[in-house]
């Protein structure tokens, strides 16, 4: 054990030193492909070192030690099984010590500890590897995307006590309308119900709190839009996930560069995406000015547009959707603004977590406009039930018929009221 120790230290130091002298190459490199370079360094490296030893090592077993090496020179250390289990959504590193998981919507500690803080800094830095970000005692915190497309936000002293890590990983296999069902979020009917405001081209708001599931929600969604019907997709990190058997084109937020240039925000990509011949414009998520030109483009002819908003139910979500349009054109009047809102948004999806952590549609209503301002009329609510010392969730449409009834029936051929 003693001798293995000695090996795999000698490997690390060399390759860290092959590594350094083909540093510009290596670091051009996407990170799959950096992997797959350094590996092969790796692989030379250790059978060299093994075959002047004593050891006697199976292919299957310098594999191995291979990938350990390379994990700890190049790799995320511990992080690397919980990024490669497809069950896991996000990780949350909270010092050195402390290490959470989401899996099958459960947040739960993990025994998972690095040797000190300055491992987990490391770790960042590995991430930064290729991006224009940086993390340091002048830019203490740093939001960035790793070539798989998951999202990072990572931030160190002094902002923080330790160096801390949030990783909301990408899902390439997205989930399909029957997982929804499966998971508890909708049942069959609100399924059916959403599938036909899809298709008769309601423009949806998805609104709820951080990890509620409005964006899984919206990637479902997207599955009802006709394939002829041209969407441009507009995000700040990828995480909407279409085959192309979809007409779509994706366009993505960049941050500034060290030098505090070349920065292209969603308001400039919602008004780009006016230009290149949009029949439906999906949002990722809007929490800034780019709303004034979303709302324009809803009351415009783009119907059948969605996107998703931080918020706490379903009215909340129209006054954050009125102060951002507001702030984004404060020479409007309110009064603007409010039949924008009243006029281009149909439907209003709201999403919660349970105590449980189960996400769930607890509300969707449409946007109704009565003197002079905008209301909402809940079509479907989900209520919260005590009995025999058991809370349980009870969800059900009101009764309430929308105005949009008939626009279901007469576009998809069904009469879901009815």
């Amino acid at each position: 054990m003693e001798e293995l120790n000695l090996i795999k230290e000698k490997a690390k130091r060399e390759l860290k030193e092959r590594i350094f002298d083909n540093k510009e190459k290596i670091l051009s490199l996407k990170e799959d492909l950096r992997r797959k370079a350094v590996k092969e360094i790796s692989d030379n490296i250790l059978r060299k070192i093994v075959n002047k030893s004593k050891l006697v090592l199976s292919e299957q077993e310098l594999d191995n030690f291979s990938l350990e090496i390379v994990s700890e020179v190049i790799g995320y250390g511990g992080l690397e099984d919980l990024m490669k289990d497809p069950l896991i959504t996000d990780i949350l590193v909270n010092s050195p010590f402390q290490v959470f998981i989401e899996k099958g919507g459960e947040l739960k500690r993990v025994e998972l500890n690095f040797k000190s803080a300055e491992e987990i800094k490391t770790i960042i830095e590995r991430m930064l590897t290729g991006s224009s970000r940086r993390i340091d005692q002048f830019s203490p915190f740093v939001d960035f995307r790793l070539d798989d497309g998951s999202r990072v936000t990572a931030v160190i002293p002094p902002v923080s006590i330790s160096p801390s890590i949030c990783i909301r990983k990408f899902t390439a296999e997205a989930f399909q309308p029957q997982d929804l069902i499966n998971l508890g979020t909708l049942t069959p009917e609100v399924l059916d119900f959403l599938e036909l405001s899809v298709k008769s081209r309601l423009n949806i708001l998805i609104t709820g709190s951080t990890g509620a599931g409005k964006t899984t929600l919206l990637n479902t969604l997207l599955r009802f839009v006709p394939n002829n019907e041209r969407m441009i997709i507009i995000e700040d990190t990828e995480e909407l996930s279409l085959s192309e058997d979809f007409h779509f084109l994706k366009l993505l937020t960049r941050s500034p560069n060290i030098e505090g240039k070349g920065e292209i925000t969603l308001y400039d990509l919602v008004r780009l995406s006016l230009h290149l011949r949009p029949d439906r414009i999906i949002i990722g998520e809007v929490r800034g000015e780019e709303v004034f030109y979303f709302l324009q483009a809803i009351n415009t002819g783009h119907e059948g547009s969605m996107c998703t908003l931080h918020a706490n139910d379903t009215f909340d979500a129209l006054i954050r959707l009125e102060t951002l349009g507001l702030m984004a054109k404060p020479n409007i009047q309110a009064e603007v603004i409010k039949r924008f809102l009243s006029r281009g948004v149909d439907l209003v999806i709201h999403l919660k977590r349970t105590l449980q952590g189960r996400r769930v549609i607890s509300q969707i209503s449409e946007v109704v406009y009565e003197q002079g301002d905008y209301k909402v009329k809940d079509i479907f609510s989900l209520k919260t039930e005590f009995k025999e010392d058991k809370e349980t969730l009870k969800g059900e449409f009101t009764g309430y018929i929308p105005s949009f009834r008939n626009k279901i029936k007469v576009r998809t051929g069904k009469d879901f009221f009815g």
